[in-house]
C-alpha cells in the first residue's frame, strides 16, 4: 500500500494503528485491541468524511470498511455480537452514504459500490444465523434496498456483461427498468 498522508488523514498512522489493533487481538489483549481498532477506524472516518481528500483516493471506502470490520473482529473475540454487527452496519451505512456523494471520482465511486458488494454479504449472513424471528424481513428488505441503490448507480457494481445497457440497435434507445421492456 502507498504511503502518503493527505491534509489530517494520515495513511501511516491508519496502518500503524491497525497493525498495533491486530497484534494486540492476536496476543489476546481485548481492550487494547479495542482501542487501536477504534482509532484507527477514527483516522479512517477523517478521510471519508473530508471529500476534498477522499474523492479521488479509490481506497478511501475499504480503508474505512477494514476498519469497521477489524472492531467488529474485536468485538466477536468477546462474543459481543451485537457490538460486532453495530459495526458490520455502521461500515454499510456510511460507505452508501460516501458512495451517494458527487464529487466522488469514477473510480472512487465504483471502489465503493464493490465495497458495499461485499457488507451486504456479511449482513446477510448475519441475518441468516440471527434467531430474530423477523430476520428473514430484515435481509429482504436490506436486499431491496441495496438493490435500488445500485440501480440508482447505474448497476456499475456489476460486471460490464451483466449491466443494461441500450440496445446498440438504434438511437435514443431507453431500456424500461421496471417492465424490463425496450422502448425505441
Amino acid at each position: 500500500m502507498q504511503s502518503f498522508s493527505i491534509g489530517q488523514f494520515s495513511l501511516e498512522r491508519w496502518q500503524s494503528l491497525t497493525e498495533e489493533g491486530l497484534l494486540s487481538l492476536r496476543l489476546g489483549e481485548f481492550s487494547d485491541a479495542e482501542v487501536g481498532c477504534s482509532e484507527a477506524l477514527a483516522e479512517a472516518q477523517k478521510l471519508i468524511d473530508d471529500l476534498s481528500l477522499s474523492a479521488s483516493y479509490e481506497h478511501s471506502a475499504r480503508l474505512y470498511k477494514t476498519a469497521c470490520y477489524n472492531l467488529a473482529r474485536v468485538c466477536q473475540y468477546q462474543n459481543r455480537g451485537d457490538d460486532a454487527f453495530h459495526y458490520h452496519q455502521l461500515a454499510h451505512i456510511q460507505i452508501q452514504q460516501f458512495a451517494d456523494q458527487q464529487q466522488l471520482s469514477e473510480q472512487t465511486r465504483f471502489s465503493a459500490l464493490q465495497v458495499l458488494d461485499d457488507t451486504i454479504v456479511t449482513l446477510l449472513e448475519h441475518y441468516q444465523r440471527s434467531a430474530v424471528s423477523d430476520s428473514k424481513k430484515y435481509a429482504d428488505a436490506l436486499i431491496s434496498e441495496h438493490v435500488n441503490f445500485m440501480q440508482k448507480h447505474d448497476n456499475k457494481n456489476l460486471p460490464e456483461e451483466l449491466q443494461e445497457t441500450a440496445c446498440g440497435q438504434c438511437e435514443g434507445c431507453q431500456l424500461d427498468n421496471s417492465e424490463s421492456v425496450t422502448l425505441h
